[in-house]
C-alpha cells in the first residue's frame, strides 16, 4: 500500500514525512534529484541549460521513482514517500510547456506520469501557502511566487491524474495537525 504526501517546495512535505517516520511508519527515502545529478557528474544548472540532458534528467526521475516504490504498492504494509508522478510532471511542464518542440513528449510524459499515479493508495496534498522561507537547498527555487504558482499547477495536475477520493487536500499549518490527518485517514481506510 502507498501512500504520497505531495506539494509545491517549501510546503512541509519532508517534515511531516520525518515525524511519521519518527512514530514507527515506513517512508520510502531518496533524494532522486541529487543522486542522479552526482551519478552523472553535472549540476542542475548544466541540466536546466540542455533542453535535451533536462528531458533525459525528467525520464530518469520518472523510471527512479517507479522502481523505488514498486515493492510497496504490492504490499499490504503502508508505505509512505513524498511526491507523486504528477508532480515531476508539474515541474516539467513548467520548464517545457511553452515550447511547441516539445509538445508531443509532454502528452506523452503526461501519460506515462497518470498511469503511474495509479499505484498510490492515497495522496495527501499540502498547500504551500503558509510558509514564505523555502530552506536553500541548491536544488529548488526559494522564490515564493515561483512556489505558489507551481502550487496551484500542481494541485490541478494532481487532481487531473489521481482518482478524486482519493486526494486528501492538507490545508493547516500545523505539523502535529497534518500528522493526525494522515493517521485518521489511514485507521479510518484499514
Amino acid at each position: 500500500m502507498l501512500v504520497a504526501v505531495s506539494g509545491s517546495q517549501g510546503s512541509g512535505k519532508s517534515t511531516v514525512l520525518n515525524e511519521l517516520k519518527s512514530l514507527g511508519y515506513p517512508v520510502i527515502e531518496r533524494k532522486t534529484a541529487r543522486s542522479i545529478l552526482n551519478e552523472w557528474g553535472v549540476s542542475l544548472d548544466v541540466v536546466n541549460s540542455d533542453f535535451d540532458l533536462k528531458q533525459a534528467f525528467q525520464e530518469e526521475l520518472v523510471r527512479r521513482k517507479y522502481n523505488d516504490e514498486l515493492e510497496a504498492t504490492l504490499s499490504s504494509e503502508i508505505y509512505f514517500t513524498e511526491r507523486t508522478f504528477s508532480d515531476l510532471f508539474t515541474y516539467s511542464l513548467i520548464s517545457f510547456g511553452q515550447y511547441n518542440k516539445y509538445d508531443v513528449w509532454l502528452d506523452n510524459y503526461f501519460q506515462t506520469c497518470k498511469n503511474y499515479c495509479q499505484s498510490y493508495d492515497h495522496v495527501f496534498y499540502i498547500e504551500s501557502k503558509f510558509f514564505n522561507d523555502i530552506e536553500k537547498d541548491g536544488v529548488r527555487s526559494t522564490n515564493r511566487h515561483y512556489s505558489r504558482m507551481i502550487d496551484h499547477t500542481m494541485l490541478d495536475i494532481t487532481q487531473q491524474m489521481v482518482y478524486d477520493g482519493n486526494i486528501t487536500i492538507i490545508e493547516t499549518p500545523n505539523l502535529s495537525e497534518r500528522v493526525d490527518i494522515i493517521i485518521e485517514n489511514y485507521r479510518n481506510n484499514n
